[in-house]
């Protein structure tokens, strides 16, 4: 034969051991070996170790990938882990208040923080204002002489003051609490007012008309003597007085008294709120629930009132005015907030959503209408008349327990909601629900009112005792006098103020939507590109396995027949050199 020829050296195998030999690549094309074979057959390299990654990739059907088909397992690798994060972060974001409690822990009153600080020592720039309204009696010597059949009354004011307010007499408590006293300070701004405090009005004179309450219940001969005392004073019923003598203070002989002023020389009706309050609080700060941030929890060392009878009028636990709990305000239900002028809480009612300051969001909250009413209009009220000498009309709360024993009874600024039986021998009066009930626009993430306006008024009743009865003869007894009436509104917030609350209402906006949309977008991107990956690998499985049966078939084919022990010839190609030698040929 020619040196051209081949010789075929056979072999034989087992089957089994043939298919184990392809799959672990031992052979190459279909089972032709391309060892050398000495005299006594060719030689065969032996198995080949596996690594992890082979074994990882012979459990998913997956051999001899390509470096592109290894980037694409890794890359679905990745996928699947930024997958779970992001599903993860989206139901976070989307169905649970995750990142709005994290916000609001910021705002907890913990010592020494930048929230804390800030609420002891807050910047000017963030100031109330405080306008005071005097009711000036024009025709009062008319009336008490007969000739007028009413009294007129003239809404004066406001004078506006800037009050600014700190906290005086500060420590925190280990039971997550803080004590505190408020110190205000009053600087007046003639820009907003419409009243100087040099005018001069005509008003109740208030001292004359609380002593005639402590006189009376006086022991008879120490009453006797008070009496004749103040009979020297020559004191009229009606005093005038300027402006700021009436609000402010001016030395007065009935409080200088001892037996009524306790030492005290000087009366104003806005005297006591100048300075350091005599009155402590102690509230919550929300270090272990946020949603009891704000709450007081004491006054005056207690954990409830004592001017009332029953313990639902006695409780204190509303907010303090200048904050408020945002989990409350989540739910749009009635928040409380404790008033120091009315020795009660009062309930604020959720109106409405409303935009303000340019596209700043607030919830808007109101005072409702039946605050003040008579207990058979509103059955709540029940406890505030029961330890009181009389149930007036609606309109008016009996706080004179809350005022020492002095016959003062509060209400809205010209009797607004109140039965007109309070105001039938008053002219001018006139309930305007726009200029004369509370309301408040709370922010819904922060929880402070950044607008809204407190509104109270201050009134006296008259006792017609023997110490008034000359006087007041014209006037019938427990007539209800209105003094002044006081507004505290949100300051006029410069551009530096705003700029700071837009950034901070609209930056963590933004935030919470880039992270609510962010993740939902992460979410769909990473599944869609597993779901390709995975397209991909099994359709790169399938064509191995379809090679692998093609390849067993072809091998099969090219095997020839059986032996009788399942044995088959494997016809190995050798080299023709090595034919050559084999024969002894050169």
């Amino acid at each position: 034969m020619s040196h051209a020829t081949e010789d075929l050296t056979v072999q034989s195998k087992s089957k089994s051991n043939t298919l184990n030999s392809q799959r672990n690549g031992n052979t190459l094309g279909y089972g032709y070996s391309t060892g050398g074979g000495g005299s006594g057959g060719g030689g065969s390299s032996s198995p080949e170790k596996l690594t992890v990654l082979d074994m990882i990739l012979e459990s998913l059907g997956l051999r001899n990938l390509t470096s592109k088909d290894i980037g694409v397992l890794i890359m679905l690798g990745f996928m699947f882990l930024l997958f779970v994060i992001s599903v993860t972060g989206f139901f976070v974001m989307w169905f649970t208040e995750y990142y709005n409690n994290t916000m609001l822990k910021n705002l907890i009153l913990a010592e020494n923080s930048e929230t804390a600080n800030s609420w002891l020592q807050p910047d000017p720039k963030y100031d109330t204002l405080l306008k005071a309204h005097i009711f000036n009696y024009t025709n009062i010597e008319d009336f008490l002489a007969g000739r007028a059949d009413k009294m007129h009354v003239e809404d004066l004011g406001p004078l506006t003051y800037q009050e600014h307010t700190v906290k005086d007499q500060v420590s925190f408590n280990k039971n997550h609490t803080v004590t505190f006293r408020d110190k205000k300070s009053y600087k007046l701004l003639p820009e907003k007012s419409t009243l100087r405090e040099d005018d001069v009005v005509l008003v109740p004179n208030v001292p004359l008309l609380s002593a005639a309450v402590h006189v009376k219940r006086m022991p008879a001969f120490k009453r006797l003597l008070v009496t004749g005392t103040i009979k020297l004073f020559e004191e009229p019923l009606f005093k005038r007085l300027t402006a700021h003598e009436y609000l402010w203070g001016y030395r007065d002989k009935i409080i200088s008294l001892e037996s009524l002023g306790g030492g005290k020389t000087h009366f104003g009706l806005l005297k006591t709120r100048n300075g350091t309050s005599v009155d402590s609080v102690q509230l919550n700060t929300g270090e272990d629930d946020i949603s009891k941030f704000s709450i007081i929890t004491q006054f005056n060392g207690k954990p409830q009132l004592d001017f009332w009878q029953g313990d639902e009028c006695n409780r204190i636990d509303g907010s303090e005015p200048s904050m408020f709990s945002p989990i409350e305000l989540q739910t749009r239900n009635t928040v409380y907030v404790f008033l120091q002028v009315l020795c009660r809480k009062v309930p604020l009612h959720f109106e409405k959503e409303e935009t303000i300051y340019n596209d700043i969001d607030v919830l808007r909250y109101r005072t409702p209408l039946d605050v003040f009413a008579h207990p058979s209009e509103n059955p709540a009220n029940e406890c505030f008349c029961k330890n009181t000498d009389r149930c007036l009309p609606s309109g008016v709360i009996n706080a004179t327990k809350c005022y020492d024993d002095s016959p003062i009874f509060p209400s809205f600024p010209h009797f607004f909601s109140g039965d007109p039986v309070l105001y039938k021998d008053f002219e001018g009066i006139k309930p305007d629900a726009d200029l004369h009930q509370t309301y408040a626009d709370i922010h819904p993430r922060f929880g402070f009112p950044i607008s809204g306006a407190s509104r109270i008024q201050i009134n006296i009743m008259l006792d017609k005792t023997p110490l008034l009865r000359n006087q007041a003869a014209r006037l019938e007894n427990a007539t209800i006098l209105p003094l002044i009436w006081i507004e505290i509104t949100a300051g006029d917030f410069n551009d530096d103020v705003l700029h700071t609350l837009y950034v901070s209402t609209f930056g963590l906006d933004a935030i919470q939507l880039a992270l609510k949309y962010g993740t939902l977008l992460v979410s769909v991107t990473t599944f869609s590109l597993i779901v390709a990956s995975v397209y991909y690998l099994n359709s790169k499985r399938e064509e191995q396995q379809l090679e692998h049966s093609k390849s067993s078939a072809e091998l099969e084919a090219l095997a020839g027949p059986a032996t009788g022990n399942g044995s088959v010839v494997v016809v190995q190609v050798l080299p023709h050199s090595v034919s050559h030698a084999h024969r002894g040929e050169p």
